[in-house]
């Protein structure tokens, strides 16, 4: 297997922990710009979501690498 599932793991949780991190101060402050950013950063951390889980059926559809999802 190797270490590209954990690389994308990592990325993909970090993501995450930045879109509930400018979420939370959002609301805490009461301010649109940290919930704004939040939201975008929940975009990226969706579309790289779909990305992986797309790479990962894929793969195992076609027993070959279509879209890559780290160092091999």
């Amino acid at each position: 297997m190797g270490a590209a599932p954990f690389v994308t793991f990592s990325v993909l949780l970090a993501v995450f922990v930045f879109v509930f991190v400018f979420l939370a101060l959002g609301a805490l402050l009461e301010q649109t710009c940290p919930t704004r950013v939040g939201g975008y950063f929940g975009l990226a951390a969706a579309a790289g979501a779909w990305y992986t889980s797309a790479a990962g059926v894929l793969s195992t559809t076609f027993g070959r690498v279509v879209l890559p999802t780290g160092p091999r």
